[in-house]
């Protein structure tokens, strides 16, 4: 049975295949887990990024989500979790 090479698409059973194939460790992720963001911690255009994001679900609209950093989604998220709880 041929591998295929190793990509983002791979499915996790095949990558650990070709792994044991080889003789080499299973690489693992590592999820690193950080508190919460405070309320007056959120930058007030990822607040409004994340109202905007919440009206067009509500409305049923398909939105843009333009790339951003790790943090700056972090906000987005947080914003987000902030105006489910308060709705």
């Amino acid at each position: 049975m041929q591998f295929s090479e190793v990509s983002i698409v791979t499915p996790t059973a095949l990558y650990v295949q070709m792994q044991e194939a080889q003789n080499a460790p299973v690489k693992k992720q590592v999820r690193i887990k950080r508190g919460e963001i405070a309320c007056n911690a959120l930058s007030p255009e990822m607040r409004a990024l994340g109202r905007h994001i919440a009206h067009c679900r509500k409305k049923g609209r398909s939105v843009r989500i333009p790339a951003m950093r790790g943090s700056e989604w972090g906000h987005v998220l947080r914003t987000l979790e902030l105006s489910r709880a308060c709705n």
